[in-house]
């Protein structure tokens, strides 16, 4: 038990030191930003622990490798996209909601999902509501669904999901 204890003190002075040096940095070494900092990297320290008690879910290598693609891609696209509607001669667009049902159940894949949705053209995660997101789109008239689907498999993929976004 003094072990487990010795070794959780350890791991939050790593945590501590490692988010000061990149505060540090951030900071460009000035002492005056550590005012602001030292709250920052204390809340953050707490957050991590919270972060590293859970256990951590299973990545899958080739899933992550594919995702980085498909991430890349798709960035690429999206803003091309939004770009050609909004800076054009004419502004192209016609903005509205959507409801998306997510079929990913692990939280950290749902998250990252979300966090991922505005890679798509003219697409914006506006809420996340049980099974559902709600999405913001330039153009309400346009199916966004196959897009997301591919986006949702490649995620699950990236936790060693199958495509039906259960366990493999």
């Amino acid at each position: 038990m003094a072990q487990d204890a010795d070794s959780r003190i350890a791991g939050s002075l790593v945590r501590l030191a490692l988010l000061a040096g990149l505060w540090w940095l951030f900071a460009q070494g000035r002492m005056d930003a550590w005012l602001v900092g030292l709250p920052a990297i204390v809340l953050a320290a707490l957050a991590s622990r919270h972060l590293v008690d859970r256990a951590p879910p299973r990545l899958s290598i080739a899933g992550l490798l594919g995702f980085i693609g498909l991430f890349l891609r798709e960035s690429l696209v999206g803003g091309l996209d939004v770009a050609r509607r909004t800076l054009g001669p004419t502004l192209r667009v016609q903005p509205g909601f959507r409801r998306y049902r997510l079929r990913v159940q692990e939280q950290s894949a749902r998250l990252l999902l979300v966090n991922c949705v505005s890679l798509l053209p003219g697409t914006l995660a506006a809420d996340l509501d049980g099974n559902y997101v709600e999405l913001h789109l330039l153009d309400a008239g346009e199916d966004p669904e196959p897009q997301l689907l591919r986006l949702e498999q490649a995620v699950a993929r990236v936790f060693g999901l199958t495509a039906e976004m259960g366990h493999e």
